[in-house]
């Protein structure tokens, strides 16, 4: 991030804090827990500077208020709705794929085990709902809060759906390009567009609120299939997992997707996920396979379409400097990133 957006992270960091005060002190650890999530405590729950993640939905809700002729001060209650909102489905995430580090760090659950895991996410997400409800101290009437209040729980909802379909498909190897683009839809694009759209109203864009949330619906599909590359391709040192991690644990990404329909290589994948555990030689020869079928580029392709579409639609909503560079940036940076 450019030193540009400091004064935005700034603000969104102590409106964070501000959103996880414990009420009493024998529920202090209940915080702790989620503020060592957030990457503020240690698993002694003292304080350190861990990886916080990019913080990528708050910027882009700030950004497109301001884009939109508002101040970006009276989004922040929603910026950090949408920042415990993301953060309480990776807390459920961690469970769901009994994963063991999140951010080089150990998971929540792993430390506190499977019931406070899961206490805690939930927590995260009420406290979400109370974050979003102070828009009215900023400056919002009761009529736009209510309306806020409605998207982010469609988009929760949204999210449920894409990680229903998401934990669904790892028992199917017949998911089809269009049943994946309906799951990362609502568990990836669907809180970006959330973003996008409560910035824009809370910065009174009218009917480019539309527009707006386009943008951020594009981008967040254009963002999932890079992580899907990422996800076979990254490099271990950077993105803290394995080599081909989603290989390994069998995911249906859409570089998968698009190998098993070509064929006959598509039938020696399948019987490649079919195995119980993956070895090494297994793993090679995947990954030959999705070379030999050029996954990679065609996942690459349809990403740069998506961030394309993502950047016509925030020049048809005639957005505001120095917000708009901002966001064309952001976008840029998403879709190039290397973890």
């Amino acid at each position: 991030m450019t030193s540009a957006l400091q004064p935005y992270l700034a603000a969104i960091e102590k409106e964070l804090r501000a959103a996880l005060t414990a009420p009493r002190d024998n529920l202090q650890l209940f915080y702790d827990m989620l503020a060592y999530h957030l990457g503020w405590l240690d698993a002694g729950f003292r304080p350190v500077s861990a990886e916080t993640g990019k913080r990528v939905r708050p910027l882009l809700c700030l950004l497109a208020c301001e884009a939109a002729g508002g101040d970006w001060h009276s989004a922040l209650p929603a910026a950090a709705a949408l920042e415990l909102v993301h953060n309480f489905s990776l807390i459920h995430d961690d469970i769901e794929d009994r994963s063991d580090t999140r951010r080089g760090r150990t998971t929540l659950w792993r430390l506190w085990g499977l019931s406070q895991g899961i206490n805690a996410g939930d927590g995260m997400l009420v406290l979400a709902s109370q974050a979003l409800s102070r828009l009215c101290e900023r400056g919002s009437d009761a009529g736009l809060t209510l309306d806020c209040i409605n998207i982010l729980h469609d988009t929760v909802l949204s999210l449920c759906h894409g990680q229903y379909l998401d934990i669904a498909f790892e028992a199917h190897l017949d998911v089809g390009e269009e049943l994946y683009l309906q799951m990362i839809g609502g568990k990836t694009a669907s809180l970006l567009a959330a973003s996008a759209q409560l910035g824009a109203a809370i910065g009174q864009a009218g009917e480019a609120v539309e527009h707006y949330r386009q943008f951020g619906w594009q981008l967040g599909m254009a963002f999932q299939m890079v992580d899907d590359i990422l996800g076979i391709w990254g490099d271990s040192s950077v993105t803290g997992k394995p080599a081909a991690a989603d290989i390994l644990n069998r995911k249906m990404t859409l570089p998968v997707i698009f190998a098993l329909r070509s064929t006959p290589l598509g039938s020696e994948l399948i019987e490649l996920y079919r195995q119980d555990r993956l070895s090494a030689e297994n793993i090679s020869l995947a990954m030959s396979i999705l070379h030999r079928v050029q996954a990679r580029e065609y996942t690459q392709q349809l990403a740069s379409r998506y961030e394309a579409s993502a950047l016509i639609d925030l020049a048809a909503a005639s957005p505001h400097e120095p917000a708009a560079t901002h966001l064309r940036a952001l976008a840029s940076s998403l879709t190039g990133r290397q973890k």
